[in-house]
């Protein structure tokens, strides 16, 4: 489990980095159909829970602007596509991505930077992959997240969360 610290009033609430990109990637995905939030109905995230082999997989894709700054520096930022989708990072979290298309390329490329290290990740799963193409200027890639599956029996509910596969 790749426990973090969520931000005070964010939106998104898992303590886990795999937690935490269920949650942005599911949170895009809902704001992706509203004509309100996704004015140019932009789909940059496709994802799909399977019942069955119990994981959370898709693909993803984000426009960046690529800044080198007066040291050399090459930071990649995303541009937001959503409008008023309610998002809010908190104060105090491990990720600070501003807008939900921000947080969840940052969340992504910790849990890619994690699955690196032999330590965290001894059974080597790649379950996030994702490359930054500079002629196109994209950041993509695909996830599948194993996930917890249940049916809440009081309300008739299906649950979905993700199953930590980090140490």
């Amino acid at each position: 489990m790749a426990s973090v610290t969520p931000g005070t009033g964010g939106t998104i609430k898992s303590t886990t980095a795999e937690g935490q990109a269920h949650e942005i990637l599911s949170f895009i995905s809902l704001k992706q159909l509203s004509e309100v939030t996704n004015p140019g109905q932009v789909t940059n995230v496709l994802a799909s829970h399977d019942q069955q082999a119990l994981f959370f997989s898709g693909t993803y894709q984000f426009s960046v602007s690529q800044v080198i700054d007066g040291s050399g520096n090459l930071t990649l930022s995303v541009n937001p596509y959503l409008v008023g989708a309610g998002f809010q990072v908190g104060t105090g979290g491990t990720f600070k991505g501003n807008s939900p298309e921000k947080y969840a390329l940052e969340v992504l490329m910790y849990l890619q930077n994690l699955e690196r290290n032999p330590t965290l990740n001894p059974s080597s799963r790649n379950y996030v992959t994702g490359t930054y193409n500079s002629d196109t200027g994209l950041y993509q890639g695909s996830f599948s997240l194993p996930v917890l599956f249940n049916l809440d029996a009081g309300s008739g509910n299906v649950n979905y969360g993700a199953d930590p596969y980090l140490l």
